[in-house]
């Protein structure tokens, strides 16, 4: 992994880097897999509220664990497993939305169907999905980068977890079924309890200022940029064991995140930046941990910890990480974490560490990060039990976690509380859900907390601001709204300005590019959608059929400009349109009339239809001799064919255009009715010939160009008609021979040069 560079006024940002693995799902595997449905790549488009099955197609054929496994650390605790290929929409960015459905059809006998809560792409390309069923109520986690994803379901009342991991040098993937009490999970370290220095004063006071007549509460939202480091043991157990380091990372911030909105506390966690560090000594969690923390300005731990990480503290600066967080890979504890006993912050102290085995599996980031904002354990552990004990927030007892008993008879516990049973004096294990202990929330029919001895979730309501303040500056806050009503040259979204910052909104919109990561400065496409805080409207326009679009949200104010989360827009699919030639009707000596039947638009709208007709085959409209150009429409049109030859035989063909281009329909042949005039000039008998097809009366009639009327023949019936007209009495000079007909017919130019 390399270090992600982003700005600070960009922090919602990304840097694509999708290898998307198309292959066909009948042609996956070569061991032949089974298909489990219909998947076409037209349904990639967004449709609304659709359903999308997990899994694609599957290997019939049951192979040896050890072989298909032998990756895996923890083969033991599989109770079966399969090997799977999934649905390219659970797994490509912008394909699945909020309220979609996703069908887990895990095994034969196990299926569920979840409803997607959240997704997102995060600054490393990683794209996210959080879905949850109801009945049993199960968490569906599904991050993919590149080629790989990493995927859970938890059950908590059934204690299963199914894990959708990949094999690292074959890419290929597997769902596995295990006992959710079987995963490899450490209890974490009791925190480090911190204490207040000069340099954390100075930071208060900072804090205080920053925050001084921004009206902020409990129901205006707080943003938590949070920056994960990486030891080079973790990347390499991450991506050789984790399913890829990128997907472990997302993940445990996808955990966050469902934990966040579980307990209802209008906070959003979001990754700023990932990087490796140089950490190769064989130390103990907590010397990594105090190492990570001592920066050059602060460092209360002496010298044996000093001058190790210098750059992170840089990089927190640069990138405004609120928390920091370091995946490791150890064996001394599950994580380890500052724990905030100040209800003013603790800046310094905002640091975190987790076991990397276990950030994709479970809930021991936010665990470590709820440290970090003062939440404590449940108050009867028998290992430092909660509450916080704050040293200037006396009336605070309730900063703790909770355990209940559900109406379905289930033991549960907080994300902040000890599951396992030896730390409790009943010794009653609890099954951990992902929920910050809340009175006003409820799992399995009960609280998840109790107002004055354990409700966490009440704590970061009053605290959350300041803990967002740790590491800002004056630029609005703004969100990017998903897109909607997608066209195949439109779109809607817009955003919301959730925060002003240091001075007025004067300007805001949204920003789109179709390579991604577009600003104000490098886009293309951009709207001023006017100034403020609050919700607003943008409609994006002049875009391209099948294409996919990232859409920024933008504030600026006086200090800068903020872009917000990008989101993917995906434009519909267009194609030429479809169009059926119909047969000619009226076909004449020189005309006939023929159209055709535009039967579908291709999704765009039709430009210009019409016929193109030629001597030779295949006319198109850019090689005939003749067409015609009627209005775009869906539905049937006709065409008169004027100018053509008698007696001649003509290739004709509809034709429809839109912005894809034209299509052509079924090519037909006419040939136009007989009419021959000889001899011209003509001295004695002028022969006229030519086939009768109306049912009415016709006359052939010789004029002068006075028009007086010199000749005048009826034809008796309908077919072959011959007739001579003697001109030697007439004076020299030209004449106009015509039909009179219901038909068309040409008309005759005769030079009369009388024998006599």
């Amino acid at each position: 992994m390399t270090n992600n560079a982003m700005k600070r006024n960009t922090s919602f940002s990304v840097f694509i880097f999708w290898i998307v693995f198309l292959i066909p799902v009948s042609a996956a595997f070569a061991g032949g897999y089974e298909q489990t449905g219909p998947q076409e790549w037209s349904d990639l488009k967004h449709s609304e509220s659709k359903s999308v099955e997990l899994i694609a197609a599957y290997n019939p054929q049951q192979r040896d664990i050890v072989e298909a496994l032998h990756f895996f650390e923890n083969r033991d605790a599989v109770m079966r497993f399969r090997e799977i290929s999934l649905d390219e929409r659970v797994r490509i960015y912008g394909s699945m939305r909020a309220d979609d459905r996703i069908i887990l059809n895990l095994f034969e006998d196990v299926e569920y169907t979840a409803r997607v809560r959240r997704t997102d792409l995060n600054i490393n390309g990683t794209s996210t999905i959080m879905a949850e069923t109801d009945e049993p109520k199960a968490y569906v986690i599904l991050v993919t980068t590149g080629d790989r994803s990493l995927g859970s379901i938890y059950i908590p009342s059934l204690q299963l977890y199914y894990k959708i991991i990949s094999d690292p040098q074959t890419h290929q993937h597997f769902l596995i079924e295990m006992d959710s009490r079987d995963r490899d999970i450490l209890e974490s370290s009791p925190p480090l309890i911190p204490e207040i220095h000069e340099e954390d004063i100075r930071e208060q006071k900072r804090i205080q200022q920053h925050l001084e007549n921004r009206d902020l509460g409990p129901e205006d939202i707080a943003n938590i940029d949070v920056m994960v480091l990486i030891t080079p043991g973790a990347e390499a157990w991450g991506n050789s064991i984790g399913g890829g380091i990128e997907n472990v990372i997302a993940m445990s911030m996808v955990n966050a995140q469902l934990v966040l909105d579980n307990s209802e506390v209008k906070m959003l966690a979001t990754l700023v930046h990932t990087a490796l560090i140089d950490h190769t000594q064989n130390v103990s969690s907590n010397v990594l941990l105090r190492r990570l923390t001592a920066s050059p300005d602060f460092n209360p731990f002496g010298s044996d910890f000093d001058g190790y990480f210098e750059e992170v503290h840089d990089w927190r600066n640069e990138y405004g990480a609120d928390l920091v967080a370091v995946f490791a890979n150890v064996s001394d504890t599950g994580g380890l974490a500052w724990l905030l006993t100040n209800r003013f912050g603790l800046p310094n102290m905002g640091f975190s560490l987790t076991r990397v085995q276990q950030a994709a599996t479970g809930y021991t980031h936010i665990h470590e990060m709820g440290h970090n904002m003062g939440l404590h354990h449940h108050a009867q552990q028998n290992v430092q039990p909660g509450p916080t004990q704050w040293t200037n927030w006396p009336e605070n007892f309730w900063s703790a976690g909770w355990r209940w008993t559900g109406t379905d008879g289930g033991h549960y516990c907080s994300v902040m509380s000890y599951s396992g049973g030896q730390f409790y004096d009943d010794g009653i294990t609890h099954t951990q859900v992902p929920h910050f202990s809340n009175h006003n929330v409820l799992y399995a029919g009960v609280p998840t907390g109790e107002f004055v001895m354990g409700d966490n979730s009440r704590t970061l309501l009053k605290i959350k601001h300041v803990i967002a303040a740790y590491r800002t500056n004056d630029l609005a806050d703004v969100i990017t709204r998903e897109g909607s009503d997608i066209t195949i040259t439109s779109a809607s979204s817009g955003g919301e300005v959730i925060r002003e910052g240091g001075s007025p909104v004067t300007q805001r919109g949204v920003v789109w590019s179709s390579t991604g990561n577009p600003t104000v400065d490098d886009h293309e496409g951009m709207t001023k959608d006017g100034a403020g805080p609050g919700e607003f409207d943008s409609e994006i326009t002049d875009l391209h059929p099948s294409t996919d679009y990232f859409v920024s949200a933008y504030a600026i104010n006086s200090e800068g400009v903020r872009h917000g989360p990008q989101q993917l827009i995906r434009t519909m699919t267009a194609f030429r349109p479809t169009v059926v030639t119909l047969e000619a009707t009226n076909v004449t000596h020189n005309s006939a009339i023929a159209g055709g039947d535009v039967t579908s638009d291709g999704n765009a709208p039709v430009l210009e239809q019409g016929v193109v007709w030629s001597t030779s085959t295949s006319p198109t409209v850019g090689n005939n001799e003749g067409m015609t150009v009627e209005e775009g429409a869906v539905g049937e049109f006709t065409s008169m064919l004027t100018g053509l030859s008698g007696e001649t035989t003509y290739y004709y063909r509809s034709y429809a255009t839109n912005i894809m281009g034209t299509n052509y329909g079924r090519e037909n042949e006419l040939t136009t009715l007989a009419a021959r005039v000889y001899p011209n000039p003509v001295s004695h008998n002028l022969n006229f010939e030519f086939t009768n097809e109306s049912d009415g009366d016709v006359y052939v009639v010789l004029t002068n160009l006075d028009g007086q009327v010199v000749k005048r023949r009826k034809v008796p019936e309908k077919g072959n008609f011959q007739t001579v007209f003697r001109v030697t009495h007439l004076r020299s000079g030209m004449y106009i021979l015509s039909v009179e007909s219901d038909q068309d017919f040409p008309v005759w130019q005769v030079m009369v040069s009388p024998d006599r």
